[in-house]
């Protein structure tokens, strides 16, 4: 039973009032001054006690089934969570999941894991005060690794090891630093530094070749946005990788094709070598990638839809879909790789009459490759199409009128601005530029993705900005998985 506390004696008026009755007989005080009637005193003895238990039962139970009510969480603790989220259900630092919970990791490598993961809640809902959070935490987790690793016992931890990762992807995630600054590939470089002391014999769980294949892909793609030399390092780390995991796997393999280019692409760019070495490399790359392509697993194939309705979404008549948003970012990654070395190779057959005949093929090839680009969009932006199928974030608002996404979602989206931008860049084919221009606006203005109106003033623009200087603005690899 639920208690009310004491019974009242008091006449019905000072009860109603919550006046303090006297209890004078025959009247009290308050009803004489008032002038009125008094009701007179009641018997509290006589009074029932009422049984509130069913009500109070009744209560708790709609409670229960009413939408729970939640505290609203710091901007910490969102941070965190939307990281953790995305970089581990992503599979690509699943790594770090041990170190999910604050009070799982040191102090240094806790820092690390705010500061980005600020720094990735800034990107996705353009805070000022997470950036500011962020870089807040990117300074004490610097000071604080910095002192770790004057400690010879501690720099070889996996921790400290992490925490440069993660320097690193804060670095990528914010692009504070132009990429010709030693700060922007020191942390990875530190990362390469810290396997070699601890020594590479020490790294054979699957969770060790997870972040072998992590930091082999981050330094990699550095050196190609800053146009930094392959590092020795770099070069041991891929071949204990190689002698240790399935070489067949299409990543590794691109992987391995990707590290000669960008050996190739440095020694383009310091002028060492001649002309037909030149094309003799770039052909043979070319070759490799085409190859590579060809032997792709069946689980990567497309399936093409023709369409006979006019979509602005869809270039031409036809779009792609595949079994899997990363396959798409992969097969799409190839597909860039090869834009890049056949248009180099172009402009070196050009300045060769004896090659000229080489041309024509060559740029069939990338009219081939940058319709492949384009066919991959729709399943993603064409919400009244291709995309329709899509899962909404929230499905109360109808799709006529507008329409929620999902973070994958967004993310998918996001992974094509920078092949989009080496489709329209190569301008393959008539009409291509304007289109490719329109979808990244289509991007900026319908899934509210900042960066792709970033790219479409760089197409629209007379400027020259080069693919990789893209890539790099676009948060490099801190959003691949």
């Amino acid at each position: 039973m639920v208690f009310r506390g004491r019974p009242s004696k008091a006449c019905e008026r000072c009860r109603a009032r919550r006046l303090k009755c006297d209890l004078q007989t025959p009247t009290c005080s308050q009803c004489v001054r008032a002038s009125v009637a008094c009701s007179g005193y009641r018997n509290t003895q006589q009074l029932r006690i009422r049984d509130e238990s069913l009500a109070v039962a009744k209560k708790v139970y709609s409670l229960k089934n009413a939408s729970p009510q939640f505290l609203p969480l710091s901007i910490d603790l969102q941070a965190r969570d939307a990281f953790f989220a995305y970089y581990i259900t992503s599979k690509c630092w699943n790594f770090l999941r041990p170190y999910s919970h604050p009070t799982d990791s040191p102090e240094h490598l806790s820092l690390a894991i705010e500061a980005v993961s600020l720094a990735y809640l800034w990107h996705q809902v353009n805070s000022d005060t997470a950036l500011a959070n962020a870089r807040e935490r990117y300074v004490a987790a610097l000071r604080m690794t910095n002192k770790i690793l004057q400690i010879p016992t501690e720099a070889t931890k996996e921790a400290t090891l992490l925490a440069s990762l993660l320097l690193d992807l804060f670095e990528k995630i914010t692009d504070i630093e132009p990429r010709n600054n030693k700060s922007w590939t020191s942390h990875v470089n530190g990362a390469l530094s810290l396997v070699k002391l601890r020594g590479l014999e020490q790294f054979q769980d699957p969770s060790d070749f997870d972040i072998l294949l992590r930091l082999s892909s981050n330094s990699l793609m550095s050196c190609l946005c800053s146009g930094s030399p392959v590092s020795d390092e770099l070069m041991a780390i891929q071949a204990h990788i190689a002698k240790h995991l399935d070489t067949k796997d299409p990543k590794i393999r691109l992987s391995e094709v990707m590290v000669d280019y960008a050996r190739f692409r440095n020694d383009a760019t310091r002028g060492v070598l001649s002309n037909e070495q030149y094309i003799r490399a770039a052909t043979e790359l070319d070759v490799r990638l085409l190859a590579l392509d060809l032997e792709l697993p069946a689980r990567w194939d497309r399936t093409t839809t023709f369409t006979d309705c006019t979509s602005e979404r869809v270039f031409g008549s036809q779009y792609d879909t595949y079994s899997d948003p990363k396959i798409c970012l992969a097969r799409n990654l190839f597909r860039v790789m090869r834009i890049l070395v056949i248009s180099s190779l172009i402009e070196h057959c050009l300045a060769t009459p004896e090659h000229s005949p080489r041309i024509a093929v060559a740029q069939e090839n990338i009219e081939i490759l940058a319709r492949e680009i384009c066919a991959s969009v729709p399943p993603y932006v064409d919400c009244n199409g291709a995309a329709r199928r899509r899962p909404l974030a929230s499905l109360d608002i109808p799709v006529h009128t507008g329409h929620l996404h999902t973070h994958d979602h967004l993310i998918d989206c996001y992974m094509l601005i920078f092949p989009l931008y080496v489709a329209g860049l190569s301008n393959a084919v008539p009409g291509m530029r304007a289109w490719v221009i329109k979808q990244l606006h289509h991007i900026n203005s319908h899934f509210y993705i900042r960066n792709a109106q970033m790219v479409a003033q760089i197409l629209e623009g007379e400027k020259y900005v080069s693919a990789w200087e893209v890539y790099a603005m676009l948060g490099s690899y801190a959003f691949v998985a």
